[in-house]
């Protein structure tokens, strides 16, 4: 279907501590919030495995495979020390969102 959102897990295993890939990510906030087709990411960081990461929505797949192309080529991964082996990324079209309700 045409015009679905997509969501992008991307993770990895960086060369730099969690702290300071935190850090890059925090000084890339208003960076990412003018990317094309970027509704929300939500960065992570899981501690047992020492991967860090980020999902991502785009509101098109094509948005994505965009953002994707740039993170590779234009030297943002290198930034973040990714280890080229470690670097997972899953694209996928959008088909439904649960929101939970306000918890008080």
């Amino acid at each position: 279907m045409q015009n679905e959102k997509a969501i992008v897990n991307l993770r990895f295993k960086s060369n730099l501590p969690t702290e300071k890939v935190c850090e890059i990510s925090k000084d890339r906030k208003k960076t990412l919030k003018k990317t094309k087709g970027l509704v929300s990411l939500f960065y992570y960081a899981n501690e047992e495995t020492s991967t860090v990461g980020g999902t991502y929505i785009f509101k098109s797949i094509e948005l994505a495979h965009q953002y994707l192309a740039q993170f590779l080529t234009d030297g943002v991964g290198p930034r973040y020390g990714v280890i080229p082996k470690t670097l997972k990324i899953d694209i996928s079209s959008l088909k439904d969102e649960i929101q939970g309700d306000n918890i008080e």
